[in-house]
């Protein structure tokens, strides 16, 4: 980890964003509800304008999801200290997760309440309830509940302990893998040019940012080390801030 007593310049505690994940999740559910309310009472119905809220939320939702696990993968190679160093990443990493509940129950909500969609409650809570672009939509299903359950795990940690705290964290690569496959099966954009370029850009730079980590994690530790005091290496699996290394699991 470090060396010597050198101090620990980036502590590992809860983001200032704790609070933005529940309170997004209220203020989505509170606003679609009055939404739906004052549409019922002028007569209209909430669709398109559900679907719409649908396609946008879940495309923001999955950016949200990679920019989570690139931001994480970008504390461990410190490839993204650019930003303005490993607190900055860490932040960005907590901002996205925080958000990534907001905009989940925004696609999960507006589809339970589009009328055009055979899919209500039991659709989009529960796997095998509908035919609708099976089986992305079930793919869909078990990837948001990962992704509580992932998310969750940071605020946990101190009761499950941290062995097992990154473990779970090591179930956001194959999260990620199947929010791409659900939006790619599932989207009515997906096979937009601008569609496509996203989800290869976004692909491309996990595959990146993964090979990284993948090299660093074969090579001896202490060999890293020795590169990043020599000033060869630009990332130190262990090295460099030891609480900067503990903010984040893709170890």
């Amino acid at each position: 980890m470090g060396t010597g007593n050198r101090p620990r310049e980036h502590e590992v505690e809860e983001s200032a964003w704790i609070l933005l994940g529940p309170l997004g999740v209220l203020a989505v559910a509170l606003g679609l509800a009055a939404l739906l309310v004052l549409l019922g009472l002028i007569g209209l119905s909430p669709s398109p304008l559900t679907w719409y809220l649908a396609r946008a939320s879940g495309l923001t939702l999955y950016l949200l999801l990679w920019l989570s696990l690139v931001s994480g993968l970008g504390l461990t190679t410190r490839l993204l200290d650019l930003l303005g160093g490993r607190r900055v990443v860490w932040e960005l990493h907590s901002l996205a997760t925080e958000l990534a509940y907001s905009f989940l129950a925004l696609h999960v909500l507006s589809l339970a309440a589009d009328p055009s969609v055979p899919l209500g409650a039991t659709g989009v809570l529960l796997m095998s309830q509908t035919s609708v672009r099976q089986p992305w939509t079930d793919i869909g299903i078990v990837t948001a509940y990962g992704f509580i359950v992932v998310a969750a795990s940071f605020s946990l940690r101190r009761f499950i302990g941290r062995a097992a705290w990154r473990a779970l964290h090591y179930v956001t690569f194959p999260l990620w893998a199947m929010a791409l496959s659900h939006g790619l099966g599932a989207g009515s954009d997906a096979t937009r040019p601008w569609a496509i370029l996203l989800y290869a850009t976004t692909t491309g730079l996990v595959a990146f940012l993964g090979s990284i980590r993948l090299l660093q994690a074969r090579r001896p530790r202490q060999q890293w080390k020795g590169e990043w005091r020599s000033g060869a290496s630009l990332a130190v699996p262990g090295g460099g801030s030891p609480s900067a290394d503990d903010a984040s699991p893709h170890r």
